[in-house]
């Protein structure tokens, strides 16, 4: 044991648990219910930890955990937790990482669950919030996957919806990076502006209170569109198929639609994917953290000098607040990534 063996010391644990499954696509609060017990620390099998889940991330997919035979059981999300004691040599006192978490203050996590984590290497000069953001699996997933996908080209351009939230933020950053001409939308015109204003996109959009086919379609030009960055899988995927030029690229990496309950219909235009030699292609985090060192290597520099900007939320309160914060962001009422912060990561 990298740590003396847990004593008898009582402790008081908050967690959240699934209530009842709702009948429509997203819960209220109350699907949720928050519970206060008194647990005793324990005695650690070999190769677990005993946690202190430090930030919760405050993502819509979250909702998906309603599913039937949960009830009573955690909610989990992505979150970063801190070794407090540990029987893994791998895990030592005082690690840091981030993975699936219940939302509760403490934990317990078996040696396989770690099999499922990735380690923090955090700078002191760096707020912890922003490894749940653009340094966390948000920055990775856009990193990762303009890289891998996207085949990105200097003098293209790319659309990004969903482009004011952690993901849409740095792929439009990344992209001018690049070289692209790079529009993105949005659902107000406060975030409208942030992108243009400090983000630096070349154009953006409301979709709320604008026609995204005609605002769109304006805002590509008489160039076309080459790449469509899709945070949202909704209807707009139609009007893409329409103005994406031939051999143009589609990658699919959120589904913000299906997570607020909008029906997703097949798009009737399916066929432009064939005539136009179009490359659609999905892409999810969880088996491709193979280059996460590179990708700290090179995006660390870049958002501690500033070049890399990022809107976040951060919240207080721990697992008080937890819920309340989650419906807020399924109302679409934050910029950028969401944290709950737990506070000390003691006992």
């Amino acid at each position: 044991m990298t740590a003396s063996t847990a004593t008898t010391t009582e402790y008081t644990n908050t967690r959240v648990l699934i209530s009842k499954i709702p009948e429509g696509i997203s819960p209220n609060k109350d699907h949720f219910k928050t519970i206060t017990v008194t647990e005793t620390k324990p005695v650690l099998e070999e190769g677990s930890v005993f946690v202190k889940n430090v930030i919760f991330s405050l993502d819509p997919y979250i909702r998906h955990d309603f599913l039937p035979g949960t009830t009573q059981t955690p909610v989990i999300g992505f979150g970063i937790a801190k070794v407090l004691l540990s029987s893994n040599a791998s895990f030592p006192v005082g690690t840091t990482f981030f993975g699936n978490l219940p939302w509760e203050t403490y934990t317990t996590l078996p040696a396989t669950a770690l099999a499922l984590v990735v380690t923090l290497q955090l700078d002191p000069e760096l707020p912890l919030s922003v490894y749940n953001g653009v340094l966390g699996t948000s920055g990775f997933t856009v990193w990762d996957s303009l890289r891998r996908v996207a085949d990105l080209k200097a003098g293209e351009t790319i659309y990004i919806s969903s482009a004011a939230g952690t993901l849409g933020q740095v792929a439009g950053q990344l992209a001018k990076r690049k070289g692209l001409r790079v529009i993105g939308s949005a659902g107000s015109d406060e975030k409208v502006a942030f992108l243009t204003s400090t983000l630096g996109f070349d154009a953006a959009f409301n979709y709320k209170t604008q026609d995204p086919r005609s605002a769109l379609t304006s805002a590509v030009g008489p160039a076309g569109l080459d790449i469509y960055y899709d945070l949202v899988f909704d209807s707009t995927l139609e009007t893409v198929l329409d103005i994406l030029n031939p051999h143009g690229r589609i990658i699919s990496v959120g589904i913000v639609a299906a997570h607020q309950g909008q029906p997703i219909a097949a798009p009737k235009n399916l066929i432009n994917i064939l005539m136009k030699q179009l490359r659609f292609e999905g892409y999810t985090v969880y088996e491709n953290f193979d280059h996460w060192g590179l990708f700290c290597e090179e995006m660390t520099p870049l958002v501690k000098s500033g070049e890399i900007k990022y809107a976040e939320t951060v919240v207080e309160g721990g697992v008080d607040v937890v819920v309340e914060t989650y419906l807020n962001v399924m109302k679409g009422a934050y910029k950028g990534k969401v944290s709950v912060l737990t506070g000390a990561a003691d006992l």
